[in-house]
């Protein structure tokens, strides 16, 4: 397994070590002055997934402001729905 060791010596209670800057794939990483790797360890599935979080959460600042809406023209007596309109998406939705 990449990035997986066995330790001897002193420290040879643990057992394994698990290198974690060896083992990242897609995590960026760079080089100091003294030859030292640093990484952020942010991989590409962690990038997906806060893109997606991101995406649902404007989603449901859309949904709020449009739930505002009908509910002031409800409030205002200006809803008017198409009955039509309606049963055609739920038709197409499979009620």
């Amino acid at each position: 397994m990449a990035g997986v060791r066995k330790t001897s010596g002193p420290s040879a209670a643990r057992g394994v070590v698990y290198d974690l800057a060896k083992s990242r794939a897609g995590a960026s990483a760079t080089v100091d002055n003294a030859g030292r790797t640093d990484s952020s360890g942010i991989t590409d599935g962690a990038r997906e997934l806060a893109s997606a979080l991101r995406i649902v959460q404007e989603a449901e600042e859309a949904r709020t402001e449009r739930l505002l809406a009908l509910k002031a023209q409800i409030a205002n007596g200006t809803y008017n729905p198409d009955p039509r309109e309606i049963a055609r998406k739920l038709v197409e939705r499979g009620f």
